[in-house]
This record gives structure tokens, C-alpha cells and sequence, in this order.
């Protein structure tokens, strides 16, 4: 027992010896990392709006800087809700230009030392206005098919209540004549079930119609989620480019061999996955020298979703 404790012991002092002597950070590097970090949540519009989270970072010893910002604020749900014409598609980190209404409401500019979304107020306003119009919309959409469905549901009740009392009611025929009340009252149930059974073929008719028009604009509102998520892609792998080309150079005291990356979280949307970028040091330094601009710095780029 005292052996084993002394071994505890002494395997404690060698795992705290060994994280005291954990390598230490460029206090340098820190500042380089912390001051890109910031230039990349100014770049990507700050965190006016609640478009854009908080950008974050994390160190890789040996490997480089990996920065990460989520979306899952509100910036999606000004691209997923409005019907808004469609825009050709376009693979992640390839130019491409954006449909009228996000242009008026985000565009990029070079004014001398900033890079940043502009965000039009009245524009991001009427993409408000049409995303909760849009959503007032799926929401009556699903109200009615629930009303359709409860009324479907009452009527079907009834309707086997009417074949319970039938079936009484013809069971004691056999036992004895029915005399005139009871005669009546099949007379009354027959006919009531005829008027049912047509009411629920025709409110079988109005349902299906209402639940492909609900098909129908679930559709269009993923065909447009799609889109919108595209074009969002594509635009945060375009300021990220340019925002490493034009200031790139407050990155010195990474090293050649080392990568800047960039992860885009699309967190809150059904079996999204996150996007990357992996950016060779080296490269960056080509495009703050002007060998290559950010487009060439963007296809230099390793780019996946994960």
C-alpha cells in the first residue's frame, strides 16, 4: 500500500513537471492573433444587427491560427424566409454577384484601411418585414391544415358513431320486427351518413389541395434556404481572402509553414455542416506583396464542409 502510494506520488510530480514546462506563446504572436481577430469581426460587419456572431480563435502549436465565427444569429433568416429571386448558383470562394436584394442590403467596399459588409438599414428592414411576412404565411398555412384535419377527424367520429348505432339498431331487426320510431331513426341515420361521407370526400379534396400548396412552399422556402446559405458562403470566403491580403501583414510573427483557417458555423439549421478555409502563411504573405490578389489567394485555399 505505501509502495503504490510513493508510485502515485512520484508519477504526480512528473505529469506537474511536465505541464509547468508546457511551451510558452510568442506574447507577440498573442497580440498578431488578437488584432486579426478583430479585424475579421469588423470585416465581416461587427456584430451589428446580430448578422454575425462573435469571431473567436485558437492557436495550434507548430500548425497556425484557427478563427471561428457562427451565423446561426440572424443573418440566415434573412436568407432563408423571403421569396426573393433566385440567383444562379456558385461554388463556395468563386466571384460571384449576388442577388439585387442582398446587394442593396450588403455590399463591400475599400475605403483606404477598412473592409466591411454595409448594411443598407431600410433594405435589411424590408428583408425583416418579408421573412416574418413569409413566416405569418407558413404559420396560417399550418393552422388551416391542422383546422382541416380536426374537422376530418370529427367527422370520421360521427360517422362511425352513425355505424355503431346502425348495427344496433339492425341487430334487434333480427330479433324482432322494428317498429315505426326505430324505422325512423335508420331512415335518419342512413341519410345523415351519406351527407357525412360526401362532406368528408370533399373535405378530403380541399386538404390534399392545401397540403400540396404546403409541399409547394416548403419547397420553394428550402430552394431559397439553399440559395441564400451560397451566397452567405460565398461572400465570408470573399472577405476573408481580402481581409488576409490587405492586412496579412499584422500576422508576422506566425510562421511561413504555418495556416491561417476560418470556420463558418451554420449551427441551428437541420444537418447543416460548418465550412473551412485553410490558408498557407506563405500564400498570405504573396498576396500582402501583391504577387498574387485575393481571388488567387481564395483559390490557393483548401476549402471543405465538415
Amino acid at each position: 500500500m505505501k509502495t503504490f502510494s510513493k508510485v502515485s506520488l512520484l508519477a504526480g510530480l512528473v505529469i506537474a513537471s511536465h505541464s509547468f514546462a508546457a511551451t510558452e506563446v510568442n506574447a507577440k504572436l498573442g497580440q498578431n492573433l488578437k488584432i486579426m481577430q478583430d479585424i475579421l469581426q469588423s470585416s465581416l460587419g461587427g456584430q451589428e444587427h446580430s448578422s454575425i456572431g462573435r469571431v473567436q480563435h485558437s492557436y495550434l502549436y507548430g500548425q497556425g491560427v484557427a478563427f471561428r465565427v457562427d451565423s446561426n444569429s440572424g443573418w440566415l433568416r434573412h436568407f432563408v424566409m423571403p421569396p426573393m429571386p433566385p440567383v444562379a448558383p456558385a461554388a463556395p470562394g468563386a466571384a460571384v454577384a449576388v442577388s439585387a436584394n442582398i446587394a442593396n442590403s450588403i455590399s463591400i467596399s475599400e475605403n483606404g484601411n477598412s473592409f466591411s459588409f454595409n448594411f443598407d438599414e431600410e433594405a435589411m428592414d424590408a428583408m425583416v418585414e418579408s421573412a416574418e411576412a413569409w413566416a405569418e404565411q407558413i404559420q396560417d398555412q399550418n393552422e388551416k391544415l391542422r383546422d382541416l384535419r380536426e374537422e376530418r377527424r370529427d367527422i370520421e367520429r360521427d360517422l362511425r358513431d352513425y355505424e355503431r348505432e346502425k348495427r344496433d339498431i339492425e341487430f334487434s331487426s333480427k330479433v324482432s320486427k322494428l317498429d315505426a320510431d326505430q324505422q325512423k331513426k335508420l331512415k335518419e341515420i342512413n341519410q345523415k351518413s351519406e351527407q357525412l361521407k360526401t362532406k368528408l370526400a370533399d373535405l378530403q379534396k380541399t386538404l390534399s389541395a392545401e397540403e400540396a400548396l404546403y409541399n409547394k412552399q416548403k419547397a420553394e422556402q428550402e430552394k431559397l434556404a439553399k440559395q441564400r446559405q451560397i451566397e452567405l458562403v460565398t461572400k465570408v470566403g470573399q472577405v476573408f481572402s481580402t481581409t488576409l491580403c490587405d492586412y496579412g501583414a499584422s500576422l508576422r510573427d506566425l510562421k511561413e509553414q504555418e495556416f491561417v483557417s476560418f470556420q463558418l458555423s451554420l449551427s441551428g439549421r437541420d444537418n447543416a455542416r460548418d465550412h473551412y478555409w485553410v490558408v498557407k502563411k506563405s500564400d498570405i504573405n504573396q498576396c500582402v506583396t501583391g504577387k498574387i490578389d485575393a481571388p488567387a489567394l481564395l483559390k490557393k485555399a483548401s476549402y471543405y464542409q465538415y
